[in-house]
């Protein structure tokens, strides 16, 4: 059987999508009866079935090479044939897989600088593997690193938890909007609200949109920042409320349930997955066609451009209308049933395995020796600041 150690590190930094995305596969990948599979578990790293949970450091930014020297040791005691990592760590020398999730910083033109950057670049100018969570990630991160031959990349979307995400009873929906104290039709925001212009996530359209619009709506925001900005508030109309909510993902369904849509304005998504989450659990959705939202939307949702205002006071006032409300919830039903988890768990499997038969013809041989030699010397770099 194949050994393979996956880091947990993305447990300890953050439980958003990408937490989901290891928690739903790897039981799947376990599953498969053809892998031993291992994690390093910095502290929060969740009990999954068939992966054994190995106590490991936390992750520091600024020790990322000594870091890899760690993970190598558990690699060589365990007797590791293939390495992933939930975020960007690396080790020395075992064949790596790594998971691209998205280029945001690379293609919105962030500050590439700090620490954390640096080591996804190191952690993709170290990886042999490459599996993409979109069409569209996968063409930036070719256009962005050239040098990666097509070959050794792969794609596969991103799955929706069926057992969550799936029309609810309108009594099931009353109820939740009765507890949350929401008594007028609403539009649904998901994620961070970054109100500046040029802020990726471009919530700054919507709620400029809202300005101009009658206020016989209100809009509930789940996640992002923990209070409404003060420069939202200031722009609604009389009248309107703003809430912010923290919700599971099963009173997250039922909130899309209820919503007359998601509005998800992106200029750039690596996938996408509230929108084929909202699809799945009956909720139109209004987003672009930036980045991989025009996979994940499939054409069912109401689309724009993501820079005009008008153009989104108009598809906010089209999608009230009960017949288009209608069409649209039954055609993205029909979308969203092609995202499959394990779709996902069975690419994951294939690559694994053809990592793992390059590196036993000695494939990648020199090229791991002389990296390993590299972080070596960056490790004693860190150890004299």
């Amino acid at each position: 059987m194949i050994r393979i150690l996956i880091d947990g590190v993305f447990f300890q930094l953050n439980s958003t999508g990408i937490a989901r995305v290891w928690r739903t596969v790897l039981p799947l990948l376990a599953a498969q009866k053809r892998f031993e599979l291992f994690m390093l578990d910095r502290g929060t790293a969740p009990v999954i079935e068939g992966v054994e949970r190995i106590p490991f450091q936390r992750y520091l930014n600024l020790q990322c090479p000594a870091d890899s020297a760690a993970i190598q040791s558990v690699c060589d005691e365990y007797r590791i044939d293939a390495f992933t990592s939930t975020y960007y760590t690396t080790p020395l020398t075992t064949p790596m897989l790594l998971m691209v999730y998205d280029m945001i910083p690379e293609v919105m033109g962030y500050d590439l600088s700090p620490r954390p950057w640096m080591e996804k670049a190191i952690a993709i100018s170290f990886a042999q593997r490459y599996l993409c969570i979109s069409h569209c990630t996968r063409r930036d991160l070719l256009v962005i690193y050239p040098e990666i031959p097509v070959s050794q990349t792969s794609v596969a979307h991103c799955g929706i938890d069926i057992e969550t995400f799936f029309p609810r009873d309108k009594s099931a929906v009353d109820g939740f909007l009765q507890a949350r104290g929401i008594k007028r039709p609403y539009f649904l925001f998901v994620g961070s609200r970054g109100h500046q212009k040029g802020n990726y996530k471009n919530s700054w359209l919507f709620f400029e949109a809202v300005r101009h619009m009658p206020a016989d709506f209100d809009i509930v925001c789940v996640g992002g920042e923990k209070k409404i900005e003060p420069s939202i508030l200031s722009m609604l109309p009389a009248g309107m409320n703003c809430h912010r909510m923290r919700l599971s993902d099963d009173e997250l369904a039922l909130a899309y349930g209820g919503a007359m849509a998601l509005v998800y304005p992106s200029l750039y998504e690596g996938f996408g997955m509230p929108v084929i989450e909202a699809m799945a659990a009956g909720c139109p959705v209004i987003t672009t066609q930036n980045g991989s939202l025009a996979e994940a939307a499939g054409g069912v949702a109401l689309s724009i451009s993501g820079t005009s205002v008008k153009e989104m006071c108009t598809a906010l006032l089209d999608i009230q209308s009960p017949q288009k409300q209608k069409a649209m919830r039954d055609a993205g039903l029909a979308h969203a049933q092609q995202f499959r988890w394990d779709v996902m768990a069975r690419q994951l499997a294939t690559d694994f395995e053809r990592l793992v038969v390059e590196s036993r013809g000695q494939y990648y041989t020199v090229f791991t020796r002389e990296w390993a030699r590299l972080r070596q010397l960056q490790a004693q770099v860190d150890d004299l600041r």
